[in-house]
């Protein structure tokens, strides 16, 4: 369009038909052109335009150019002035708020936001314990899925609320993800859909009969914690102390040393032909010949559970005989 109009010897009626187009491009190049002082009115034709000199007109965009860039510039200057400010602030509440090593969460938004840090920071291991449903916040850069357990809210606050994005993160470092839910859950649809995307994310899940929190632990920098006996229900503990965190992941482990494999017939082959440490526990003591009372008192549990977990066992061998769980058993190298 604006060579229309500088080379308009060559055709001197077009400019002007130009400048009259009733196209509604061709009005907005023309107006666009003379916002950037390319065109001006022209002095010959009363009411018509002319081509400013390239070299005049350069410069003129140029100028503008710099101004612009020049107000970028005191723009970044400034927001990154304001968030500097904001970031120490902010840093400062959490040393003030944790300065003994504990930082309470309050509010679901406030937990969230923790939580969600934490998962972020992952670089080997991230524990969890599940006393509810798990459930997580919406993920705007994970779009809902319905067979997602992002989808689903909850109030308790001992739950990890952190988007499966997050987790996927973590998992794509190297992290270790280990998670125990509660027996009273396992029949859950979004514990199931939970249990799913964590064993096929290369996790790893388990159930016991009872579990003392809610908790999340990172590495060994972090421990969140939930529904501990005299706190506020709606808060989370967040501790920092390494004695701490470390106390609480032998906790962990040793729940996790005597819990249960996830009940879940999707998990495919590669689960179903492993067992946990509990189960390769209770093996070796009935190779031994102990007794079932024996060997619930070695394991810690009631005999009526030794004997379910015998005939679950069993079941998954293939036998109908204490022997012959003992034969499959260490052909598959179980024990």
């Amino acid at each position: 369009m604006y060579r229309a109009f500088l080379f308009q010897d060559e055709d001197a009626h077009r400019p002007a038909q130009l400048a009259d187009s009733a196209d509604d491009c061709v009005k907005a190049a023309v107006a666009r052109l003379i916002d950037l002082s390319l065109l001006t009115p022209s002095r010959e034709s009363p009411g018509g335009l002319r081509a400013v000199d390239p070299s005049r007109g350069m410069r003129v965009l140029l100028q503008q150019e710099q101004h612009e860039l020049a107000r970028r510039e005191h723009r970044i200057k400034h927001n990154t002035t304001m968030l500097d400010a904001l970031a120490s602030e902010y840093a400062a509440v959490r040393r003030q708020a944790h300065s003994d090593g504990v930082e309470r969460l309050y509010g679901a938004d406030h937990i969230s936001t923790r939580l969600e840090a934490l998962a972020e920071s992952c670089r080997h291991e991230s524990l969890a314990f599940y006393l509810e449903p798990p459930a997580h916040p919406a993920d705007p850069a994970d779009p809902a899925d319905p067979a997602d357990p992002a989808d689903r809210q909850t109030d308790e606050p001992g739950q990890a609320a952190v988007p499966p994005r997050l987790y996927e993160q973590a998992l794509a470092r190297g992290a270790r993800l280990r998670s125990i839910y509660h027996d009273g859950i396992v029949r859950d649809d979004a514990t199931r859909s939970h249990a799913l995307w964590t064993v096929e994310h290369r996790g790893e899940v388990r159930t016991a009969p009872s579990l003392p929190m809610g908790l999340l632990i990172v590495d060994t920098t972090a421990a969140a914690v939930g529904g501990l006996p005299g706190e506020d229900p709606e808060s989370v503990l967040l501790f920092s102390g390494k004695p701490v965190v470390l106390a609480v992941r032998a906790l962990f482990e040793a729940y996790w040393d005597h819990s249960d494999r996830f009940p879940c017939d999707d998990f495919g082959e590669a689960q179903a032909d492993e067992v946990t440490p509990q189960e390769r526990k209770l093996l070796e003591l009935l190779a031994e010949g102990l007794t079932d009372g024996a060997v619930a008192r070695a394991l810690g549990i009631s005999v009526r559970t030794e004997r379910r977990k015998v005939a679950e066992l069993m079941d998954r061998l293939g036998v109908s005989s204490r022997f012959a769980a003992g034969v499959q058993a260490t052909r598959r190298r179980w024990i």
